[in-house]
């Protein structure tokens, strides 16, 4: 790459699952993930999934930006259909930005103590998105209240890094 060009990527991916069973043991029935079964606690598995990744770099600076989207869920809860759980489509996006200080000859001459030092900006989950979990009567039953499930939201990250010479 010549010096002062920048580059630029982008991918996208796309997962569509036809069948995710579990069989825990010889005489139990399936578990299909697809179909109501869970094995954790966030909902059965998602048979759509699209995860969505950017960058652009140029002259020491650039940022990522990563979207990822999860079709929504549901749980089989026994006998009655109000004890159903029904997970929503979950879409969440994250940025990072970075400047690569050693990159910038006028402020390294101005204050040499910048060679080596890298800034970072984050953003995680930009859209505050949570997960909305309700039953079968639309009540959000209280272990699946979205500050339980993430107590992060959107977070902001501010980092320095420093090469010592």
């Amino acid at each position: 790459m010549m010096p002062g060009q920048g580059r630029f990527n982008i991918s996208l991916y796309h997962t569509y699952r036809i069948q995710d069973e579990i069989t825990i043991r010889d005489g139990l029935p399936v578990l299909d993930l697809l179909d109501g079964a869970a094995i954790g606690a966030r909902g059965g598995q998602s048979r759509n999934e699209v995860q969505l990744q950017m960058g652009a770099f140029k002259s020491g600076m650039g940022g990522f930006l990563n979207a990822n989207w999860k079709e929504s869920t549901h749980i089989n809860g026994g006998s009655s259909p109000d004890d159903d759980l029904s997970f929503s489509d979950l879409t969440t996006v994250n940025l990072n930005l970075f400047a690569d200080l050693s990159s910038r000859e006028n402020l390294v001459s101005r204050y040499p103590w910048l060679k080596g030092t890298r800034v970072s900006l984050g953003v995680e989950n930009i859209f505050d998105q949570r997960l909305d979990v309700r039953d079968g009567l639309g009540n959000t039953p209280l272990s699946y209240q979205p500050d339980y499930l993430d107590p992060m939201g959107r977070t902001f990250r501010i980092s320095l890094r420093k090469i010592l010479y």
